[in-house]
């Protein structure tokens, strides 16, 4: 698999199976790049938690584009009332956490 068509369908594919993942309240984009971001209103930490694990298992579950498989790495935080960016920054430094503790998994 190569290619910038081939990159957007996996891209597609990815946000498909985040929107299966999570319920009708949650509000899922695209932040960037190949980041995603998923808003879980009036949610706690673990139920939070547990949501990003579902995403995360089910983008791991099944092969992508001529069998490509690929996992993600995520960090989940709590608005407790802060500067948005303080929150975003938050959970990407949690991603980074999830990266560097072994990838494939969720921190938060």
């Amino acid at each position: 698999m190569n290619g910038h068509v081939a990159g957007d369908q996996v891209l597609t594919d990815v946000a498909a199976r985040i929107k299966n993942s999570i319920r009708d309240t949650d509000l899922a984009g695209r932040y960037g790049g190949e980041e995603f971001m998923v808003i879980f209103p009036d949610t706690s930490l673990p139920q939070a938690q547990k949501i990003s694990e579902r995403i995360r298992e089910a983008i791991e579950a099944r092969p992508f584009l001529d069998g490509v498989r690929i996992t993600i790495s995520g960090g989940v935080s709590l608005y407790n009332g802060e500067d948005i960016s303080a929150l975003i920054q938050s959970a990407d430094a949690n991603m980074y956490e999830a990266k560097r503790t072994g990838k494939n998994r969720i921190v938060g």
